[in-house]
């Protein structure tokens, strides 16, 4: 490389480093005038939704006091006005506090299940390949450790690949040269 092309490089660095300066400092004043604004919007924000909790409250206190005037065919849960509406969803999940311990019953559960089944000469109501999720994938920390023929016999090829970043120059610093210098020696 000779000097023209390291110059280059160097002014290329420099209007780099000068824009992203621009742009961190029109993002932090952009961050500035959003709070500003918000500041003076949040209490409405807050009334606001404090308001409307309140509604949803009272709506659904009067929904569950008239419940078979507004909902008279219980399979239609919707009740509509030129206003908006009130509906009711039905919704279901399955919960737990301790996940090992679920694990633990299912297991013994399937082992009873399946001595059962053997018992009767049938198929098992359930098994753990259905009621418990088993996720299998290779192990690519260990498998790092092999040599590459180690590594075809599995099927796998090490993959090298460059990352390029470019590092702006930062402004705290008033000798670039010795910055430069620092971290290049890091390197």
């Amino acid at each position: 490389m000779n000097a023209d092309q390291y110059n280059r490089i160097n002014k290329l660095l420099s209007e780099f480093s000068t824009i992203t300066a621009a742009l961190e400092a029109a993002e932090a004043e952009i961050k500035t005038v959003q709070l500003a604004a918000a500041k003076e919007l949040l209490p409405k924000h807050a009334a606001a939704k404090v308001a409307l909790s309140n509604l949803e409250t009272e709506l659904r206190e009067f929904a569950d006091e008239h419940y078979t005037e507004l909902f008279p065919d219980d399979k239609k849960r919707t009740h509509s006005t030129p206003f908006g509406g009130i509906q009711y969803r039905k919704s279901s999940s399955l919960e737990f506090d301790d996940e090992e311990k679920v694990l633990l019953k299912i297991r013994a559960a399937c082992d009873q299940e399946a001595a059962l089944a053997v018992r009767a000469h049938q198929d098992p109501r359930f098994t753990p390949s259905q009621l418990i999720r088993q996720r299998s994938e290779p192990n690519l920390e260990a498998l790092a450790e092999f040599d590459e023929i180690t590594l075809a016999l599995f099927g796998i090829q090490r993959v090298h690949k460059d990352t390029f970043k470019v590092v702006p120059f930062d402004m705290a610093s008033d000798k670039p040269a010795k910055k430069a210098r620092k971290g290049k020696e890091a390197a």
